[in-house]
């Protein structure tokens, strides 16, 4: 569970709370949810945002996707509010002792129907041999860059892909400061057309096709 979670000090519009319980009513996965105040250190003092902490059944945060699970539900939850704020998953064992000082905002009767089947898949990203090289070409100027490796994330509810993205992974360390050159040839190469993208600073996962090599 995430820590400094404390009373709510501002309350969402009945007409949204509305929309979010007839959504989760129509659902089966999430059984609680709780809206709080959270608090974190920033650089001048602390810092404050609201939270909607949705309850899953322990077992299925356990073994189920949450990461595809809480991506899902940014896009589904009707969240509406200008104020900052996020959405947590959490077991249901835990999210039940915010109830002493959050504000319940539904808790399930009986499961809805629609599942939530909220999964991501990942496979080695392959763009052309000529945009590969192009790429390749600016990389090997960062001597500090050994390897480049990208995938493509895809986030499914059941057999509907909802969005994909690419990953790059890039194997150099922290303090040479190649993240950006590096995204910056991506974007002008092999991701160009795509939108959608992210990238690290580590080693490339399973998933990935190696984009470039440095010679040893």
């Amino acid at each position: 569970m995430r820590e400094g979670l404390d009373a709510p000090t501002f309350e969402l519009a009945r007409e949204n709370v509305e929309e979010i319980r007839a959504f989760l009513d129509g659902q089966s996965r999430v059984t609680l949810a709780v809206w709080v105040r959270h608090e974190q250190q920033g650089v001048d003092g602390p810092l404050y945002d609201h939270h909607v902490v949705l309850a899953v059944d322990d077992e299925d945060w356990a073994t189920g996707d949450m990461r595809a699970l809480e991506a899902g539900m940014w896009r589904s939850l009707p969240l509406r509010t200008t104020e900052p704020k996020w959405i947590d998953l959490a077991p249901a064992s835990e999210v039940h002792a915010l109830r002493s000082f959050g504000a319940v905002l539904w808790e399930q009767g009986s499961p809805g129907a629609d599942p939530l089947a909220y999964r991501y898949t990942f496979e080695p990203f392959e763009p052309e041999p000529e945009a590969t090289e192009e790429f390749a070409t600016f990389v090997r100027a960062l001597p500090a860059v050994r390897r480049v490796g990208a995938d493509v994330s895809r986030l499914w509810n059941g057999h509907e892909e909802v969005e994909s993205s690419v990953r790059l992974f890039i194997d150099a360390p922290f303090e040479a400061d190649v993240l950006r050159p590096v995204v910056d040839a991506a974007r002008a190469s092999v991701l160009a057309g795509r939108p959608n993208h992210s990238a690290s600073i580590g080693p490339p996962e399973e998933s990935t096709a190696i984009l470039y090599e440095a010679d040893t």
